[in-house]
């Protein structure tokens, strides 16, 4: 609770600020109440029991474990120091957001609290830096509160900012890379050196986020390729003036190079400059692309299909991207989207045109990424940025623009009750979230002096769950471990004395936890029971 009235405080105070700035004070009173409201909101909305609404998910506990090491080992858990991309699952995982987390965890201990803390707290930086960016772009107040509503309380950005999956971080560095862009564009014109400072800002945080998700990297090449020859041909830049900001971007990703072109070539492990090059034992591009499942042009058009059907439903059947009762996004804001792109073509300005380049660099994700909320989330800001720009021109009159924000409002609050009335037990879906009451009795029963602890109702690759709440050190772990060379994703059976399969018969010195109904293939006698919800512990 400290933690949450903290971030709390620290919001009221940029607020306050932010209130006292000439930027807002040349703005109505009006705008200035309602943006103040609004970013309040979405910051609360966010910390307000971050860490207990979801139970933990497997990548957060994988995610969490390396960051664990990281904090205090100085290696990951593949015993790697300086990891340019993390072995986790042997197909890999995205190193940026665990290492954010590191000092986090140092602090605070391994929790959902510390591990989720650092994506509640860049989220809602993110909000401020938009504003100021939009304030200092000028843009007519009205289309700033829209832009507010519909990118931060929208369902989908609410929902990946409460939890620490490490993709989810892209669209947040990438929201503080548009709001540089946005400084860049307002100080060009008679600010010449701040300009390009703000450049340069922009330059570093686009290529920091190639380290946020690598699903994202078939998008980067194409963003930035368009934004800079946007620049150029728009005269907003010349070549010498962009060629800097580029070296940068070169200079930040060449490990990233690396380690795709021995991973998607040949090659095998190496270490340049103290960084470590990981060679991972498969590639999760095989899950996450539709290229070589079947006929590639039948694949493609069937996931642009699945694309829009996503668009339109907002349902991505994945209950901690999208609540079945709402989507990702409020029913029929897409149409919204769909009218704000057509103007944006019409009356585009360099705000409009940076937010279709990032759209149109997003195709190729649409054809051969497959569809759902985490892989498109380079997609979302400009996608909801066009919510708000076809609002803004659609929404003439008082009437209308009652009507949209009673509308707007229900759809929040009925979001907000079907969301934070949700039990832990229903988000288990796919079997790859946990409730946080399974921690509690996996702490019980680690503080027990058995040799052997059996759980058998975790799901696959649930080998990190205890590892997220009773963390051993990364060389412990490689020593315990099974020997075993995985083609997929790893799904050790037992690690120390931790195994995840029912015993054949249970010996006095261990420990049982099981679900409440299991059947057992013995019977257990003289044995001591502790419930934790639907969980039970037999010592």
């Amino acid at each position: 609770m400290f933690i949450q009235l903290f971030i709390i405080f620290l919001t009221i105070i940029g607020i306050f600020f932010l209130n006292r700035s000439s930027l807002f004070k040349n703005r109505s009173q009006y705008f200035r109440i309602a943006a103040m409201s609004i970013i309040f909101l979405t910051a609360f909305i966010r910390i307000f029991r971050y860490s207990s609404i979801m139970g933990l998910n497997l990548d957060e506990a994988m995610g969490g474990y390396n960051s664990w090491s990281l904090a205090h080992y100085g290696v990951d858990s593949a015993l790697n120091r300086n990891p340019v991309y993390l072995y986790a699952w042997g197909t890999g995982m995205n190193l940026l957001y665990p290492l954010i987390s590191v000092p986090f965890i140092k602090l605070i201990g391994l929790s959902l609290v510390a591990y989720r803390l650092p994506m509640v707290i860049l989220s809602i930086g993110s909000i401020f830096s938009l504003v100021v960016g939009m304030l200092m772009y000028k843009l007519p107040n009205r289309l700033i509160l829209l832009s507010l509503a519909t990118v931060f309380l929208s369902p989908w950005s609410i929902m990946a900012n409460r939890w620490g999956l490490e993709s989810n971080l892209f669209p947040i560095i990438f929201t503080f890379a548009a709001s540089a862009f946005l400084l860049f564009l307002s100080k060009q014109a008679n600010h010449p050196k701040q300009a390009k400072m703000y450049l340069y800002i922009f330059a570093f945080l686009i290529a920091l986020s190639a380290y946020a998700y690598s699903n994202n990297w078939f998008m980067l090449p194409f963003f930035v390729c368009g934004i800079f020859g946007y620049l150029y041909l728009k005269k907003k830049a010349s070549l010498k003036s962009l060629s800097a900001p580029a070296f940068l971007i070169l200079l930040i990703i060449w490990p990233l190079l690396l380690f795709a072109k021995i991973n998607y070539f040949s090659g095998k492990t190496f270490k340049i400059l103290s960084l470590t090059i990981p060679k991972l034992s498969s590639s999760r591009s095989n899950s996450e692309l539709i290229i070589g499942h079947g006929n590639i042009f039948y694949s493609i058009s069937n996931n642009i299909f699945k694309f829009i059907k996503l668009m339109v439903t907002g349902n991505d059947h994945l209950i901690w991207n999208s609540l079945p009762q709402i989507g990702i996004l409020y029913p029929f804001m897409f149409i919204f989207c769909i009218v704000g792109i057509v103007i944006a073509f019409k009356k585009r300005n360099d705000w409009d045109n940076f937010m279709l380049i990032s759209l149109l660099s997003c195709f190729p994700i649409v054809m051969i990424i497959k569809i759902n909320a985490n892989h498109l989330n380079a997609l979302m800001l400009p996608i909801l940025y066009f919510e708000a720009l076809g609002l803004y021109y659609s929404l003439k009159g008082p009437i209308l623009k009652m009507a949209f924000t009673i509308v707007f409002s229900l759809y929040f609050v009925t979001f907000s009750f079907f969301y934070f009335h949700a039990d832990q037990t229903l988000l288990t879906q796919g079997r790859t979230l946990t409730p946080s009451i399974l921690g509690k009795a996996i702490r019980f029963a680690n503080k027990s002096k058995a040799k052997k602890i059996y759980i058998t109702c975790l799901p696959k690759g649930g080998y990190v769950i205890p590892r997220f709440y009773c963390p051993i050190s990364p060389v412990a772990f490689n020593k315990e471990k099974p020997n075993v060379t995985f083609k997929t994703e790893s799904n050790y059976k037992s690690y120390g004395k931790w195994y995840f399969k029912q015993p054949k018969k249970m010996s006095n010195n261990s420990v049982l936890i099981v679900k409440k109904g299991q059947k057992l293939h013995f019977r257990l006698r003289n044995r001591h029971k502790k419930d934790f919800g639907q969980y039970r512990v037999y010592y």
